[in-house]
């Protein structure tokens, strides 16, 4: 009697077992099909444009709260972003290549020509080229993948996040379930947050595009805000990418 209680018990431990593991299979099976599909129609639906040149409003808060200025963007995909910063009458210009960064301002008579530390101590994080690009047209500062990242719904999005987070800072990026685009994204650890956030999207000449971006980046030391309102976006014009430092002027060191 004892071995048919134990056999009985034997069995049903092992269909147990098994009908667990066909629906973890499943459900695995279902998540890696969700990742491939949210990481085709992000990557269907990222900048693709040559160039880009755009009319923006930008509002800056920080240590010193200034009013709101009128700018010039024109980027050259993966080779150049250009700034022409006016209020009324201009009043500075940055240029950013993959390995240098360029500014000056005309309000004060300085000027910076160094590498990332000055853009990567304004966002208390360590970014690049590629990264202020995606930053400025709406893609992931981090290169999405099958490999490193997994995915859950969240609401009306789609949570992206490392299967294994990074030791010093965590990343999350919310990709909105209607067209694939970024609609949040953040590094953060215990002492320091970036977080971009994407409030509206429009569509030109076939292309989604970010509307409006907020950034913020907040440390121990306060917090920055920027405010990007893009009024005027066109896509595939040649450029020119003018830029010269005037004599004269104070450099920033760092």
């Amino acid at each position: 009697m004892i071995k048919k209680i134990s056999f009985i018990a034997l069995v049903l431990l092992a269909l147990t077992n098994t009908s667990c593991k066909s629906k973890k299979a499943k459900a695995n099976s279902a998540n890696v099909k969700l990742l491939h599909m949210v990481l085709k129609n992000y990557e269907d639906n990222s900048f693709q444009k040559k160039t880009l040149k755009a009319s923006l409003k930008v509002k800056y808060k920080g240590k010193q709260n200034l009013p709101s200025v009128s700018a010039a963007l024109r980027i050259e995909k993966d080779k150049v972003i250009w700034l022409s910063i006016s209020k009324i009458i201009s009043i500075g210009r940055l240029k950013i290549t993959p390995n240098k960064v360029q500014f000056y301002n005309k309000l004060d008579h300085t000027y910076y020509d160094g590498d990332f530390t000055l853009l990567s101590n304004f966002l208390g994080t360590d970014v690049d080229f590629q990264q202020i690009q995606n930053i400025l047209t709406g893609d992931a500062v981090y290169a999405l993948n099958k490999k490193d990242y997994e995915v859950i719904t969240d609401a009306n999005n789609f949570l992206f996040s490392p299967k294994k987070q990074h030791k010093l800072y965590d990343l999350f990026f919310w990709l909105d379930a209607n067209n694939y685009k970024i609609n949040k994204q953040e590094i953060r650890n215990e002492e320091k947050l970036l977080s971009i956030q994407y409030n509206k999207f429009e569509n030109i000449d076939n292309a989604i595009f970010p509307k409006q971006i907020y950034v913020l980046a907040k440390d121990s030391k306060g917090t920055n805000t920027i405010d990007i309102d893009y009024r005027k976006v066109e896509f595939d014009y040649e450029l020119q990418f003018p830029f010269k430092i005037p004599n004269g002027y104070k450099e920033i060191k760092l």
